[in-house]
């Protein structure tokens, strides 16, 4: 019976890995699942065949992974000529963005939100300071791209940290 339940406990523990790359799209936490499960196996298991060092690896991939695509949005706001003002609103505008979508379409509009939460939040706040609306929605536009980058980075790393993990189990 205990080979059974290890045995299914394992499966959990891949579909939670799995699970956790999936949800990193939708602006999940989902690296630090994926550290905290690596974490919670190897309480459970002694640390084999996971060690400390993994752990702390993976918790400062998912750590480097958040201040990315904080600063991958912030960047390509600046790059595509907003302000600091802009800046800020790209990243306050996708947080907002995300809440309000997750109420109106959880999931979908959780991504939608962030989104288009960057591209309002960077456009208006470059308008309110330049008052140029070619140029607010040039700002808005690199907002978005910073904000898909930053996801898509996210992700990447996410995928990452499943495959170390799979290679330090099997």
């Amino acid at each position: 019976m205990e080979t059974v339940t290890s045995f299914a406990l394992h499966i959990l523990f891949w579909l939670i890995l799995v699970g956790s790359i999936i949800i990193v799209p939708i602006g999940l936490p989902g690296t630090f699942i994926i550290a905290g499960m690596v974490l919670l196996h190897g309480f459970l298991t002694d640390f084999v065949p996971f060690n400390i060092s993994l752990i702390v690896m993976l918790f400062g991939i998912a750590a480097i992974g958040e201040v990315v695509e904080f600063f991958f949005g912030a960047a390509s706001t600046k790059k595509f000529g907003g302000s600091k003002n802009a800046m800020w609103g790209a990243v306050i505008g996708g947080f907002g963005g995300a809440i309000i979508g997750s109420g109106v379409v959880p999931i979908i509009g959780t991504l939608v939100g962030a989104f288009a939460g960057a591209f309002l939040g960077a456009a208006l706040m470059e308008y309110g300071t330049k008052r140029d609306v070619h140029l607010a929605f040039k700002v808005g536009f690199g907002a978005f791209l910073g904000a898909l980058g930053g996801r898509f980075t996210k992700l990447i790393l996410a995928l990452v940290m499943v495959i170390i993990t799979a290679y330090k189990f099997f």
